[in-house]
């Protein structure tokens, strides 16, 4: 027979309005108890009726994930599938389901955001990218509804989830400097992202406090689908310059870098980021941690969410710690 509220209740021994609670993810509720309330779902395989629920407490049990422009840039890069991965556990955990938003163009994205939020689809939204004066973000702010960036956020009175990129950039940097190299170069995405601004700001950062001078013809971005081949062409063009070593923002760049070298027999050592050691010859990466990335935005989001059902404004920004791993 199918388990109902009251049989969860005894078995957590609280009250079925408790349960009730822990079910909208009250912020009324402790820790401790929605663990234990949570467990004994589990251990009665009770699942909440989402429809009913969403009438009553006005959830919907839904959060938006906001893709970049681009995509298809998305489903390559190891990244997003690892934050994907980490929002989808912390998802589960608090049963809920996960809405993605994409689109062809801006004004394809902008209609399905405001289907999502006028449309009360969804609960709350994770922007998987960071751009300045975004459209789809001012909509969300104007709209006053939850949300946070997986990224930086220009804003101040923005919620966020992100790496330290300036500083992770200026370490990745600062390791070739250390190691006696002179002539690095650099090679990123696409430019209009905050993420590629703020590793290009790191590199620059470290060159100036080692005293070695920006060239500008020994620093590249890429954009676009084909990524990788684009970056390939922009690596012919680098080793042309009195180059000796290389940072890269991601794995999908130094993928077309090392196609390069490699077809023109040309060894010149690689530091990229990734949330997971890189299959490609790399002497080193910036571990970015993408998974954790991942579970901390979607829990910072029910925050938000909770917050924002209380009348409260609050401005999160969790900074999540980055390590240099050395492969070779």
């Amino acid at each position: 027979m199918r388990s109902t509220i009251k049989d969860v209740a005894k078995l957590a021994g609280v009250s079925p309005s408790t349960v009730t609670r822990v079910i909208q993810n009250s912020s009324a509720i402790s820790q401790k108890t929605k663990d234990i309330v949570r467990q004994a779902m589990v251990e009665l395989k009770y699942h909440p009726n989402l429809n009913a629920r969403s009438l009553v407490s006005s959830y919907t049990q839904v959060v938006g994930l906001v893709l970049p422009e681009d995509s298809d840039i998305f489903y390559q890069n190891p990244f997003f599938p690892q934050a994907l991965r980490g929002i989808s556990q912390a998802a589960a955990d608090h049963n809920y389901a996960i809405q993605i938003s994409t689109g062809q163009n801006e004004q394809q994205r902008l209609e399905a955001i405001s289907q999502m939020v006028d449309g009360k689809r969804v609960d709350g939204l994770i922007f998987l990218y960071s751009m300045p004066d975004d459209p789809l973000v001012e909509l969300a702010v104007e709209r006053q509804f939850p949300f946070l960036i997986l990224g930086k956020a220009i804003s101040p009175f923005i919620s966020l989830v992100d790496n330290d990129n300036i500083r992770a950039s200026y370490e990745a940097t600062s390791y070739f400097i250390d190691k006696g190299y002179k002539n690095i170069a650099f090679m990123a995405g696409n430019k209009e992202l905050v993420v590629s601004q703020d590793r290009y700001e790191g590199y620059k950062n470290a060159l100036t406090s080692h005293h070695l001078p920006i060239n500008e013809s020994k620093v590249s971005f890429s954009n676009g689908f084909l990524l990788e081949e684009n970056s390939y062409k922009v690596m012919r063009k680098l080793t042309k310059q009195a180059i000796d070593a290389i940072v890269t923002t991601d794995a999908m760049v130094a993928e077309g870098a090392l196609s390069y070298l490699k077809e023109h027999q040309l060894d010149f050592p690689i530091i990229t980021f990734d949330s997971v050691k890189p299959k490609i010859d790399v002497e080193a990466y910036v571990d970015i941690n993408a998974l954790e990335l991942g579970r901390e935005s979607f829990n910072t989001l029910l925050q938000i969410i909770s917050d924002s059902k209380d009348k409260k404004q609050v401005c999160y920004r969790h900074v999540i710690p980055h390590a240099i791993r050395k492969l070779k």
